[in-house]
């Protein structure tokens, strides 16, 4: 069964200029297929004119057509498409409708008409095809992005489609995890026959099971198959895609903090714990972080690395101690960038950390080139993509003064020369500056190129 897209030329707006433009692929469901590519090429857009989202739900497709085995996926109902293409997106929490997830499982069962009394078979078979049987009953907002994620899949593997969609499927999950879920994904594809069509920009997880890998750039599909095991290392840094195993080029002058002799530490954490209920999520953590250094928060999902940086924000209860240096300004960088968005426009959202700034005007457009923006400057920060509104919530923040930088997952969806410019603005800063960076992340090699301290969170505990 192929997955057919014919001369798709797509804006999402009327008088826009095209996202993709003339846009032809055939993707086989007898394949496991890795999409890849500079951020911004348009691979999300393909996945929703792919699952036939839009143009149905946004945007405008002036040429072109979807077609799986024949059918326009475009053109179904809802309760027939789901079964035909089904997709998940980048953020798992634009796709939740309840509170728990077993509610979440439940509601989707229900709206495929499964009877009430296969619900408790059919959720423990997709919770176990995650790993997630013990997050049944939590509350869905307590979660780690990673954990939603894993939960987001579980639906879409009750639902069964003939094809699955994967848009950064394991931007938010460890390595480890990735790795059990891409290898239930393979079998998922061998045993009922499910065409896998996946965006990513890591392929680490993916060396071992992908049959192909594809490469977008410039809104076009480049013609060359590549084998997931036998990659092409210049060529994948030609085309700004993060290499497995190979480290970051950090510029000499981030390695190491100046030495400025004996200073008090910027933010201090005693015995700090935090809780949901009886799950006990931190369990006494201690920590400094010093002026001018940088430090890499790593562990795996649901370790608790966003519930300390919820803690620090002042948004969860806890127990203990956090005490920055008297006087000192915390900024945030949210899992969620639209968690962070304050202003109408993408010029706007930084035009607000420049306030009082002598000539804001000029200093906005040149931190918006800066971070390839610029001509979208005009736009609602939520009609960019996910990648997209990253670099502008991580450039918005760089633009207000403080003290402590926390950033969770600040290079999320980015592709190899993105995670570049935004961690050699963010850790120049710190240096230039003297500002404690803290960064959360999943990829081991990035921890260990930029930060000077790597803290691992396990179990709760640092």
């Amino acid at each position: 069964m192929n997955l057919s897209l014919e001369h798709l030329t797509f804006s999402y707006f009327e008088d826009a200029k095209p996202v993709v433009e003339d846009f032809s692929a055939l993707f086989s469901s007898e394949e496991v297929t890795v999409l890849t590519g500079a951020s911004g090429c348009g691979k999300s857009t393909l996945l929703m004119l792919a699952s036939g989202l839009y143009p149905g739900n946004g945007g405008f497709l002036r040429t072109g057509s979807v077609t799986i085995d024949g059918e326009d996926p475009g053109s179904l109902p809802p309760e027939k498409r789901c079964r035909l293409v089904s997709m998940m997106f980048q953020n798992p929490d634009l796709q939740f409708c309840m509170d728990t997830v077993r509610n979440e499982l439940i509601f989707t069962l229900e709206n495929l008409q499964t009877p009430p009394e296969r619900f408790e078979e059919e959720m423990e078979r997709a919770l176990d095809f995650c790993g997630i049987s013990h997050l049944k009953h939590r509350m869905l907002q307590s979660l780690s992005g990673g954990e939603k994620q894993k939960v987001m899949l579980s639906c879409l593997v009750l639902i069964r489609p003939r094809w699955l969609l994967l848009d950064e499927p394991f931007a938010n999950i460890d390595n480890e995890s990735a790795r059990d879920i891409v290898l239930a994904l393979k079998r998922l594809h061998k045993t009922e026959g499910t065409g896998i069509l996946a965006v990513d920009h890591r392929l680490d997880n993916w060396v071992e099971v992908a049959d192909t890998l594809r490469v977008m750039e410039q809104k076009t599909l480049l013609p060359e198959k590549l084998s997931p095991g036998h990659l092409d290392v210049s060529f994948l840094e030609e085309h700004g895609i993060i290499v497995p195993g190979s480290p970051y080029p950090v510029p000499e002058y981030l390695k190491t903090p100046a030495e400025r002799g004996e200073e008090e530490p910027l933010l201090t954490l005693k015995d700090l714990t935090v809780s949901y209920g009886e799950h006990r999520v931190l369990k006494g953590l201690h920590a400094t972080f010093l002026p001018g250094h940088i430090y890499a928060l790593t562990g795996p999902s649901g370790s608790g690395k966003s519930t300390l940086f919820q803690a620090l924000l002042g948004t969860v209860k806890y127990k203990g101690s956090i005490a920055p240096k008297k006087g000192s300004r915390m900024g945030f960088v949210t899992q969620n960038p639209q968690d962070q968005f304050l202003a109408d426009t993408v010029k706007e959202e930084i035009s607000a950390s420049l306030k009082g700034v002598e000539d804001a005007d000029a200093e906005t457009e040149r931190v918006l080139r800066g971070i390839s923006l610029w001509r979208y400057r005009d736009l609602s920060p939520y009609l960019l993509s996910q990648g997209q509104q990253r670099r502008l919530g991580v450039a918005a923040l760089m633009a207000y003064h403080c003290d402590i930088l926390v950033c969770d997952e600040p290079t999320y969806a980015q592709d190899r020369n993105n995670t570049l410019a935004i961690m050699t603005a963010l850790c120049s800063l710190a240096r230039e500056q003297n500002i404690a960076l803290i960064f959360s992340t999943h990829d081991p090699e990035l921890a260990r190129s930029f930060a000077d301290e790597v803290l691992v969170l396990e179990e709760g505990q640092l």
